[in-house]
């Protein structure tokens, strides 16, 4: 009898161990489920497809290096449109339908500040890519970024168009119903001002907007230097055909927004010679930097957009974060997220702070013969 009962202790801790030895195979196979929204159709689909290539590349390459402490990324992709009805919508399916540890997206601002509440209110941590608007972060503790912030944007365009470009008058044109362009008016304007320059005339339109020629017309009253359109390509690109076509010659300055295949067709070829701000150039030659841009030509076979660079970049920023974090809890990772240091990124080193930027440098691009070629990098 008792040599019975060893036996069936025996039987009980192997049976005991194999149970746990499954389980705990379960749980390290478990994926972490990440939520993309980005828009991959309408009028700002050149983003949403760069910035969406870059993103499924990061995942990728994460999980071919083991994912993250053994445990491989799952992540949905959704379209939003660059709508933010949509935008929220797609938040809410991810969060209560999808059940998702994170949220990479949306892309441009307005998405952004439709889904950041949402996101907040569920204790779901985000970050997007792209979104510039200042008061993207200011929405709560859980809401990051991979770019840099309008206002240093609007700041760096203004001083190299005063200190480097010479330009003493400037006339600017913007979506008075954008968050994303009334921001960057609004941080060119005070910084160019304070430095000494005039603004000229300030002229304003609502978004969808398509005939531009009453404010180009005053534009071209008031003769000025240059002209700064912060505002996308979809957008921009038009006001520069039509205000080259009225025959304004003054010089061009623009923002991130412009980085797009599609200007050049929009703009119908006058963007040359044109200024803008941006987060990173193919031309810088950190080995991070050419390390992406290699990876990317090879996966899709062309020259990757600022776009794709911070899609690329938000994976690697949350990477780190789960990893510095070893869980899946939703305030580790916030805190990780904010204080995650030293990531080597395609648009550079990357140093997050608590309130959900990162600390990165800026670049300034010229058009010319139909490429964006590096004009000047700017530190923080």
């Amino acid at each position: 009898m008792k040599t019975n009962s060893r036996r069936w202790q025996m039987f009980s801790l192997i049976v005991i161990g194999l149970v746990l030895m499954a389980s705990s195979v379960v749980v390290a196979e478990d994926p972490i489920k990440i939520g993309v929204i980005s828009p991959l159709t309408g009028p700002v689909s050149s983003y949403g497809q760069s910035a969406r290539n870059g993103i499924v590349m990061g995942f990728d390459h994460v999980n071919a290096d083991g994912g993250i402490n053994g445990r491989m990324i799952e992540y949905i992709v959704l379209d939003d449109q660059g709508d933010p009805t949509e935008s929220a919508n797609s938040a809410r399916r991810l969060i209560d339908r999808d059940g998702v540890s994170l949220i990479v997206g949306p892309i441009i601002t307005p998405a952004v500040m439709a889904v950041a509440p949402i996101a907040q209110d569920a204790s779901i941590p985000l970050i997007t890519p792209t979104g510039t608007g200042d008061a993207i972060t200011g929405i709560g503790d859980f809401i990051f970024r991979a770019a840099y912030k309008d206002s240093f944007q609007g700041q760096v365009m203004a001083r190299f168009a005063f200190e480097r470009l010479g330009y003493e008058t400037v006339a600017i044109i913007y979506d008075i119903a954008n968050d994303y362009s009334v921001g960057l008016k609004e941080a060119f304007e005070s910084t160019f001002t304070g430095l000494g320059g005039q603004v000229v005339t300030t002229q304003s339109y609502a978004t969808g907007d398509a005939d531009f020629s009453a404010q180009l017309t005053s534009i071209l009253m008031a003769n000025p230097d240059a002209l700064f359109i912060p505002d996308y390509y979809s957008t921009a690109g038009p006001i520069i055909l039509q205000a080259r076509q009225m025959g304004l010659e003054a010089e061009l300055l623009g923002v991130d927004g412009w980085d797009s295949p599609e200007l050049t067709s929009l703009a119908g070829g006058f963007e040359e010679g044109a200024f803008i701000v941006n987060h990173y150039s193919i031309e810088d030659e950190s080995p991070s930097t050419q390390a992406f841009i290699d990876a990317y030509q090879a996966e899709f076979g062309v020259m990757p957009d600022a776009l794709a660079a911070l899609g690329y970049d938000a994976v690697l920023v949350v990477a780190a974060a789960l990893r510095q974090a070893g869980t899946t809890d939703p305030e580790a990772v916030k805190e990780a997220l904010g204080t995650v240091q030293g990531v080597e990124a395609a648009t550079g080193t990357l140093n997050m702070d608590p309130e959900g930027t990162p600390v990165k440098a800026a670049v300034i691009l010229e058009m010319v013969d139909g490429n964006w070629t590096l004009a000047d990098k700017i530190e923080p």
